[in-house]
């Protein structure tokens, strides 16, 4: 008898969103030096979700066929970032600035760049039309070759005895790097660009799912790229296929403010068929 393929989709397990615990020390390997993690955006019982992942990575370890990460991946200069955006006066919007099609429209906030007034003109009318969320200034998060980038302790360790103990590789894939646009869900950025094939619609997480028998999905943050990346997939798959995914509801938490948000989303995978359980009830 076939034994099941198991998959487990961790969406963006990386310091700068975990509500790191103050006495908690990172090591950078390029200078061998200890630092004190102090996360950009961190998720509220975030750091909690990682130990109750770490330990079902651990208990689940010969059981699981493939580990498949996300990573938040940014530049400093990103249309989600303050130092894309001034006001008439130069200055650069505050963390958590919501800015609008009608903004732009105003002039209240333009781009430093005064050449791609046309772009965020469209792009923010896009995602208004399209029902997205609003484009946000998040705290400037996950820059590539900072520490907020690496994926949290607990669980990278949890993922290195699973290749350790199943001779097996993790997969990674890298999403957020086109500075034009934002990219919350795994297969494409919300607003996909035609001359940047890494923003438009990628099947690797669809075919995961076509490939296994159960697909368990984790990460951070519940409200937003772990919820986008499941609607992404869901999108492309059957009736039947859907039923493979299980969310690990304890191992993943909302942005502060987007609790509602984060309940809407599991109400609705639940009534079409996503698998809502606790990581301790497997």
């Amino acid at each position: 008898m076939r034994q099941p393929m198991t998959s487990l989709l961790i969406i963006d397990p990386q310091y700068d969103f975990y509500d790191v615990p103050v006495n908690e020390q990172f090591t950078l390997d390029s200078e061998h030096q200890e630092k004190t993690i102090a996360p950009a955006l961190p998720v509220p019982s975030a750091w909690n979700d990682a130990q109750r992942l770490a330990s079902f990575i651990e208990k689940q370890q010969q059981h699981i066929h493939s580990i498949v990460v996300t990573l938040d991946s940014h530049n400093e200069y990103d249309i989600a970032h303050a130092v894309y955006w001034q006001n008439k006066s130069g200055e650069h919007p505050a963390p958590f600035t919501l800015i609008s099609h009608q903004d732009i429209v105003n002039g209240i906030w333009l781009p430093t760049k005064p050449e791609l007034l046309e772009h965020v003109l469209a792009y923010t009318q896009s995602l208004e039309q399209a029902g997205k969320y609003s484009l946000i200034i998040w705290p400037t998060h996950c820059v590539m070759g900072t520490a907020g980038h690496n994926i949290v302790a607990p669980i990278q360790a949890a993922i290195q005895r699973w290749e350790q103990q199943t001779n097996k590789q993790h997969i990674s894939i890298s999403k957020g790097e086109n500075p034009h646009t934002e990219h919350y869900g795994g297969c494409e950025a919300e607003y996909p660009l035609a001359d940047d094939k890494n923003t438009q619609f990628d099947p690797q997480l669809v075919e995961l799912v076509k490939q296994n028998d159960q697909v368990f999905i984790s990460g951070q943050a519940l409200s937003h790229c772990v919820a986008s990346t499941v609607e992404q997939m869901v999108e492309k798959l059957s009736s039947e296929e859907i039923k493979k995914l299980t969310i690990l509801i304890d191992t993943t938490s909302p942005v502060a403010g987007f609790e509602q948000q984060a309940e809407g989303f599991i109400d609705k995978m639940s009534q079409i068929g996503v698998n809502i359980l606790t990581s301790s009830n497997l």
